[in-house]
């Protein structure tokens, strides 16, 4: 009888060991989640971001973000939450700095894809009205969430130099080629990879072209082209610039 309650004793004294040595796993963020309850995930996301022992773990941070972009999509939260898109991609941002393993990214890749994906179609708005300062703010905040993007500093440089920060400009732009030096492979790029390159390439060069910078331009292009062959878009541009008059 003494050795049986000595077992147990043991069980539960190595079960409440583990209960508070493991990571939270965060269940009820993934039932208000799945519940569409948004409101009082973000409230409760918060909590944890305000904790000691939890503000650094990645998962709060993503749900947020998840339920702030679930938000945005929706005009009955548009009154309440007017941010809710630009705190999604700040959250997103904030989860994968904390994301020191990369789990949470390879888990929630889907994620991350289709909300890069919203906000180049925003940036690719503001090109076409060529509204270069707001632009400016929603490139940084893209390469907040994924600093991995190597066409966002070519797109970054062209917003930069449009607004007269020819300094800044050139320092997007090395940044930008060191990472594009250092491609090996582009195996893993998502199609919203190449389109953001594509699109940050084209706007650099444009401006290169209109200030008679051609070679930079041509030297750019020529650089990226092996991975554009079959795209209509940028082969068409390409021609105009390198086989045109420029």
């Amino acid at each position: 009888m003494i050795m049986k309650n000595l077992f147990l004793f043991l069980i539960l004294t190595t079960f409440a060991f583990n209960a508070n040595t493991q990571p939270p796993y965060y269940d009820d963020l993934l039932i208000y989640y799945a519940d569409g309850n948004y409101e009082k995930l973000i409230s409760k996301a918060e909590k944890y971001m305000g904790n000691d022992d939890t503000k650094n773990d990645p998962w709060p941070y993503l749900y947020s973000s998840k339920a702030n972009f679930e938000m945005s999509k929706d005009q009955q939260y548009e009154e309440d939450f007017p941010k809710a898109f630009n705190d999604a991609i700040g959250d997103a941002g904030k989860a994968i700095k904390k994301d020191k393993t990369g789990e949470v990214y390879d888990r929630e890749k889907a994620y991350f894809t289709e909300l890069k994906e919203y906000i180049v179609e925003e940036i690719k708005n503001m090109v076409d009205i060529e509204d270069y300062s707001r632009l400016r703010g929603k490139v940084m905040k893209l390469q907040r969430m994924d600093p991995t993007d190597i066409g966002s500093y070519y797109l970054l440089a062209a917003c930069q130099y449009q607004i007269k920060d020819k300094g800044g400009a050139k320092i997007s732009f090395n940044k930008g080629q060191e990472k594009l030096d250092l491609v090996e492979s582009v195996e893993d790029w998502r199609d919203i990879d190449f389109e953001m390159m594509r699109l940050g390439v084209i706007e650099y060069c444009n401006y290169m072209v209109q200030n008679r910078l051609c070679d930079n331009a041509k030297k750019l292009l020529n650089q990226v082209k092996q991975w554009y062959e079959d795209d209509e878009i940028f082969m068409n541009y390409y021609d105009d610039v390198v086989n045109g008059g420029c």
